[in-house]
């Protein structure tokens, strides 16, 4: 019997269904274009975000496969943070409207930074994706330069982070993945090695997490060189 590379296989299964994915999210766009029902344009919506949310965890197990098999290499350009964050951040403002979740972006308009605009949007769209159904009413993305380093963090007015999903700078791997918790982790495992793969000058990015947010909420921080 042929022998087969199982890992090229899923990724080529994973490429296919996220393409098959996109048609059936863009036709649920063009529905609720068309609908002026209030009830069944929420419940559309709500059908959007799902889809999204998975095409997303399917992008990054698509990432992760390149980056495993040395296929995948940093495109860092130079970034107008402000105007990064905000175009990375359109498309969930409407989202949250419906569960009366204000979402707000602090960050000098004179903000540069070289980053992988493809990385860091993956890492911002995994946080909004779990703030929509953790936030209560309030998110906050912030930006700055501290130490010749950027700093970009998230904070929210939720439950925060459980124990196994809290990271340190000293600790950038989770203390436990499992299949069985309301979460796998797979969502900071993406954005750990996002972080990792910004380097300059001997330094690598790395991510935190905390419970400093608004109210005891969850804060996502993430530093890069």
């Amino acid at each position: 019997m042929k022998t087969i590379n199982f890992s090229t296989v899923l990724a080529s299964a994973v490429h296919d269904i996220k393409n098959a994915l996109n048609i059936l999210i863009n036709n649920i766009d063009a529905i609720s274009n068309t609908t002026v029902n209030a009830e069944n344009k929420t419940e559309l919506e709500q059908l959007q975000y799902q889809g999204k949310r998975i095409n997303n965890h399917l992008i990054q197990l698509l990432v992760l496969y390149r980056i495993n098999q040395s296929q995948y290499f940093p495109n860092l350009m130079e970034t107008e943070i402000k105007e990064f964050l905000d175009e990375a951040t359109d498309q969930y403002t409407s989202l949250f409207a419906l569960k009366n979740i204000t979402l707000t972006v602090d960050c000098a308009d004179d903000l540069y930074w070289y980053i992988d605009c493809d990385l860091i949007n993956g890492v911002l769209t995994n946080i909004m994706n779990n703030l929509y159904m953790h936030a209560k009413s309030k998110i906050e993305i912030s930006a700055r330069q501290e130490s010749n380093t950027l700093i970009l963090q998230i904070k929210d007015d939720g439950s925060g982070f459980s124990d196994e999903m809290m990271l340190t700078p000293f600790c950038s791997q989770q203390k436990k993945f499992s299949f069985n918790s309301s979460s796998t982790g797979l969502g900071l495992y993406f954005s750990s090695i996002a972080a990792e793969m910004h380097q300059n000058n001997g330094k690598s990015g790395y991510i935190s997490t905390s419970n400093d947010g608004f109210n005891g909420g969850g804060c996502f921080s993430i530093m890069l060189p």
